[in-house]
């Protein structure tokens, strides 16, 4: 819970951010407007909405942050207002339509976590016609990047306390990893590529190709990447690592690493295509060379294609249960859950469905503490 907390109190306190919020719902939103509002965390945005003039706001969260959000609503006299649901957006139906759909792309690279199939959904089942969607666009940029030694991928290629982490170094390599980058990690002017529109946009899968040319000589570790949110015409913000007057500077980026560093030279060119489905897994392919690629004289000094599938070392069994013909069968584990599910009555108490799995299942659970923590997480889940 606490990290709950400092993880909202870090929010909030990015002015640049909130004011931008705050400045395009002001904008936004119309007098009793019905507005739909995912991730509230805190509840700001909501109650952003609700001085502006909304009639009700539904404010969706999935984790116990929403806790907080309810203090505060009833401290500042919004209860009449807003209309708190704790859970997944896909999840839930609404007794009405919405005027607005709002969420926070507090994001790196824009679009982890699944925001894209999100904003989808609730488009095609919560927005009336003619309904608006903040932010309206997000574009994103990309870079060639040089980083020190502490954060490149040499720490796994390299013999460390008498023990070789090279093995690792392929998993690294395919990881998207979350970085507070400079101008000075820069080695070209950033690239556009690609602009997603919330308002358009049809289908979880987005990518793009850009052509990057080297101006500083250097090492490349990997591609930077990072976004300008705009939130309606007149309101935007970006974390770029880049001189600009709407950043914000709390946000890190995103670096898609590259297997080998490649010393490049002022005048190199860098192509890069960069794919995401729903920004779950990305996949990251560059081809450096030497000279326009394709012209005279252009030679090609390196290849790689990576994806954040090869993040992971991935068990055979799990493969198998990706597979959809796969065809399973309940584990220990899930018959205990299967049965515990079966005596949720509203008659027997925690105490006893703990004794209850003691008795029944006490190859799952050698002790009542374990027993009585499995009882708690699927009560909390399923009651």
């Amino acid at each position: 819970m606490s990290d709950l907390l400092q993880f909202h109190q870090w929010l909030l306190t990015d002015r640049n951010r909130t004011l931008a919020y705050r400045d395009a719902i002001n904008l936004a939103v119309k007098k009793d407007d019905v507005v739909l509002d995912i991730g509230t965390g805190t509840g700001i945005l909501s109650f952003f909405a609700c001085l502006a003039g909304a009639r009700k706001v539904y404010a969706i969260e999935k984790n116990d942050a929403i806790a907080l959000a309810r203090e505060i609503c009833a401290a500042n006299g919004f209860t009449d207002c807003v209309e708190f649901i704790q859970n997944r957006s896909q999840n839930i139906t609404l007794p009405e339509q919405v005027d607005v759909i709002l969420s926070d792309t507090g994001a790196s690279f824009g679009l982890q976590g699944g925001m894209l199939g999100t904003l989808l959904d609730a488009r095609r089942r919560f927005l009336k016609p003619g309904g608006r969607i903040f932010p309206q666009t997000v574009d994103l940029f990309v870079s060639p990047v040089e980083l020190e030694d502490v954060r490149s991928l040499d720490v796994w290629g390299k013999n460390r306390y008498g023990v070789d982490l090279s093995p690792i170094r392929r998993f690294a390599a395919n990881t998207n990893y979350h970085m507070s980058l400079d101008r000075d990690n820069v080695l070209a002017p950033s690239q556009l590529l690609a602009t997603v529109s919330f308002q358009d946009v049809e289908t979880t899968y987005a990518s793009g190709e850009t052509l990057s040319v080297i101006e500083k000589n250097g090492v490349m570790h990997g591609l930077g990447g990072w976004i300008s949110v705009n939130l309606v015409p007149q309101v935007s913000f970006s974390n770029s690592p880049l001189e600009c007057s709407d950043r914000i500077v709390k946000w890190t980026q995103s670096v898609f690493p590259i297997d080998t560093p490649v010393p490049v030279s002022v005048g190199d060119h860098v192509k890069s295509k960069v794919s995401t489905n729903n920004g779950k897994q990305w996949r990251w392919q560059i081809e450096i060379s030497e000279g326009k690629p394709g012209g005279s004289g252009s030679r090609v000094k390196a290849r790689f294609d990576h994806s954040t599938i090869g993040s992971f070392p991935i068990a055979s069994k799990d493969l198998k249960k990706q597979n959809s013909c796969y065809a399973p069968r309940l584990s220990r584990q899930g018959e205990a859950e299967s049965f515990l599910l079966g005596a949720l009555n509203g008659k027997r108490t925690l105490a006893e469905l703990t004794g209850d799995l003691l008795a029944k299942f006490p190859d799952c659970f050698p002790t009542q503490i374990a027993a009585s923590r499995f009882a708690r997480n699927v009560v909390d889940r399923c009651s």
